[in-house]
């Protein structure tokens, strides 16, 4: 999947951090991100997200697939 920080930043509005990385995937998955987000966001190793900021910026370090 080609990483793109405004699409994701859609898909995680009403977080409502901190939050752990469970609810962030639920959130995620109420408003419809695609499963490879969703996949890339349950594979994240931190736990909890003090911001989206920390979300994006652990899905823009995510490696990704050749």
């Amino acid at each position: 999947m080609d990483f793109n920080p405004d699409d994701a930043q859609q898909y995680l509005e009403g977080v409502d951090y901190p939050a752990s990385k469970e609810e962030v995937v639920s959130v995620a998955q109420q408003n419809g991100a695609p499963d490879a987000m969703i996949r890339m966001l349950e594979g994240l190793s931190r736990h909890e997200f003090s911001g989206q900021e920390q979300v994006l910026e652990d899905l823009q370090a995510f490696p990704q697939p050749n």
